[in-house]
This record gives structure tokens, sequence and C-alpha cells, in this order.
């Protein structure tokens, strides 16, 4: 009898023991889509594109975990990424249903610019892009561009971290530019975006944080329309993409994180 009470008391106290693990479960954050930290100190959680020399890991410098990776470029990378006139590597994600119409995403990634990094003229120094799909090839149209993508942006002679963002028809897309802050290399950026993706400028959404300061909130188109009406899709990419130019350069990536939610992709 005293073993069947003992049993029963034990019972009644593990009933809000495992109703507390249980809310805690429920209240957890979600999950990110993907995580790309370089923690396993390789490449392993990516797709790579371009000349293997431009891929290196590195356990220094890095925002925190284990590693992190150097994209670095030259006249030896060009047509890198199939452009003849473009230097360039790049780290891919394969695409995934959360770069497509109606859906939101949330983006956590550090970039940084070595002291010695140099860019070439205009904006074609592109480090992250939402890439468009190449269904827009078979309508005959020449090319269809990023529609969300960052870059360092030099116009005489000074350097910014810039943002480009491109929607709605396919055959005469909107094109917005932000600039940000002068460039500051041997720094670690922190960014953070918000994207809804939509060809319709008031369902799409685009927000920009970079070191915890928003610098751009708003509707715009974030995907094309093509000329059956169909909608593009995008992935994400990291990458190291120029005017083919006579000098090396090397950006540094760590962290990355997309998610659907802010606190998801929280490091």
């Amino acid at each position: 009898m005293r073993r069947r009470f003992i049993l029963y008391i034990a019972a009644v106290l593990l009933v809000p023991i495992l109703a507390g693990a249980s809310a805690a479960q429920d209240t957890r954050r979600p999950s990110p889509y993907f995580v790309g930290n370089f923690d396993n100190c390789d490449f392993s959680q990516w797709d790579t594109q371009g000349p293997q020399a431009a891929f290196k890991i590195v356990r220094s410098p890095k925002t925190g975990g284990a590693c992190a990776a150097a994209l670095t470029i030259g006249p030896w990378a060009v047509n890198g990424l199939i452009n003849p006139e473009g230097d360039g590597a790049a780290l891919k994600v394969d695409p995934a249903p959360y770069g497509t119409v109606g859906r939101t995403v949330w983006q956590h990634f550090s970039v940084l610019f070595p002291a010695d990094y140099r860019a070439t003229a205009g904006e074609w120094n592109l480090f992250i892009e939402w890439h468009n799909d190449n269904g827009y090839e078979r309508f005959g149209i020449a090319n269809e561009y990023a529609n969300l993508c960052w870059m360092v942006r030099n116009q005489k002679g000074v350097a910014r971290i810039g943002m480009r963002i491109m929607g709605g028809l396919s055959t005469a897309p909107r094109t917005v530019r932000v600039n940000g802050p002068r460039l500051r290399t041997g720094h670690w950026y922190d960014f953070r975006a918000r994207t809804v993706w939509s060809p319709d400028p008031k369902e799409g959404i685009v927000e920009w944080w970079l070191d915890g300061k928003r610098l751009f909130s708003r509707h715009i188109a974030t995907l094309y329309t093509r000329p059956d009406g169909s909608v593009s899709n995008v992935r994400f990419v990291e990458d190291n993409y120029r005017r083919h130019a006579g000098w090396d350069a090397t950006i540094y990536f760590d962290g990355t994180r997309l998610g659907p939610t802010r606190a998801s992709v929280r490091y």
C-alpha cells in the first residue's frame, strides 16, 4: 500500500513538470529555413560555383562559432559565374518554397571587407543576391537581373554599401536603388532584412537593417511577372562578383540564417 501511495504522489508531481516542458516546446522560436554559418569548417552547407581557388575556410576573422568563409576573385576568375565580362565565385542555396510568391523570409548574415578591398567603378561589385530563376529565357528576354541584391557602389571614387530592388513586369521592370553608409573595411557588417515576395508593388515588401539601424522599409515589387502571367522565383546567393578587373579582392562571410520570423534568424 505504501509503495502505491509513493508512486501516486510521484505521478502527481510529474504532471506539471511534463506540462511545463510541453509549454516550453510550444513557445520556442521557429526553426530557420537555412543555416550557412560554416561551423563545420567546410562548405557542406552550400553549393559552390566558380574556380576552386576562390573558396577558403578561415578561423579568423569570424563573428562567432568555429569558422567563416573567404571568397577571393581576381582576373583569373573571369567567367566564373558564366559571364565573360565579370570575375566571380558564389555560394548558393538550393531553390526552396520560401523564395516563391506570397512567402516571407527573414535574412541575417555578416559580411566583412578587408583593408585591401578594392571595388570596381559603378555598382557591379555584388556580394549578396536573391537571384531569379531562368524561366524568362523561353520568352526571348535578353536578361533578368537579381530581384534583391546588395553591392559596393563605387561612384566617383567613393565606395558605399548599396541595395538594389527590381520587380514588376519582366519586360519593363522597376528598379529602386538605396544608398547605405560609406564602406568601412575591417568591420563585420550585420545585415538583417525581411522580404515578402510578390510582383505586385502593393504586396511585396523589403525592410533592411544594417548594424541595427533600419535603412529602408516599404511596399515594392520583389518578383517578376513574365509575358504569360507566370511569376519568377528566387534563390539566395552569397558571392564576390564584379566587372572584370586586374586585381584580387576578398570578401568574408559568416553566420547566415534564413527563416520565417525575426527570432528564427537570431544568432
